[in-house]
């Protein structure tokens, strides 16, 4: 066994992440690609245990479970905001909150789904964030309000990632006007991901 770990940093993320026993993580249906998810996994390890990562728009838990993969390994949590609603998605609006509950069983010690609101819950959550990556509704308005309740929680030299930067414009601008003041330095595009390090600031 130990000569397999040794091993396994040579190996490809996902098959890295397969033999780690997070297999199921890649069967759930999103809108991510492989190249967003395995991001994800790869930011989120980069931080000390004991971490906190939020996620803003979790939908059928397939982001959550790469969150989570890493979170496992490092000893860290992931808070899930959602109304798993469905409101915004193409498909209409449902109650998705018992596929995600299903499809997260493997990371339920990391888990903790905050059902509600994004601003409703950001004014009652006081633990300073690691990471946080935003995939809730992607309008400018509503992207703005994301970033204005939960921005300014975000810990000095934390990441902020957002999601379906490369073709909504309302992220794009939101970029523009609140991210990139508080940047340490140029953020990165990858795919349809903007992610970035930020200073400490309300």
């Amino acid at each position: 066994m130990k000569e397999l770990a040794a091993h396994l940093k040579y190996l490809p993320w996902e098959v890295n992440l397969y033999l780690r026993g997070h297999g199921p993580c890649f069967g759930i249906f999103t809108h991510l690609t492989l190249e967003e998810k395995l991001l994800l996994y790869k930011l989120t390890r980069k931080f000390d245990h004991n971490s906190v990562i939020v996620e803003i728009g979790s939908y059928l838990g397939a982001s959550t479970t790469f969150l989570a993969a890493a979170a496992k390994e490092n000893k860290s949590q992931v808070y899930c905001v959602d109304t798993w609603m469905n409101e915004g998605m193409t498909e209409g609006t449902r109650d998705t909150y018992q596929e995600f509950i299903s499809n997260t069983t493997l990371y339920q010690q990391q888990i903790y789904p905050l059902r509600g609101r994004s601003e409703d819950i950001a004014k009652e959550f006081d633990n300073q964030i690691d990471l946080l990556f935003l995939d809730g509704d992607h309008s400018y308005k509503s992207c703005r309000a994301d970033v204005e309740s939960w921005l300014p929680k975000v810990k000095n030299g934390g990441i902020i990632i957002l999601h379906d930067y490369g073709w909504s414009e309302g992220v794009q601008k939101v970029v523009r006007d609140m991210v990139k003041p508080r940047e340490k330095k140029p953020g990165l595009e990858m795919s349809n991901l903007y992610w970035t390090r930020v200073k400490a600031g309300s």
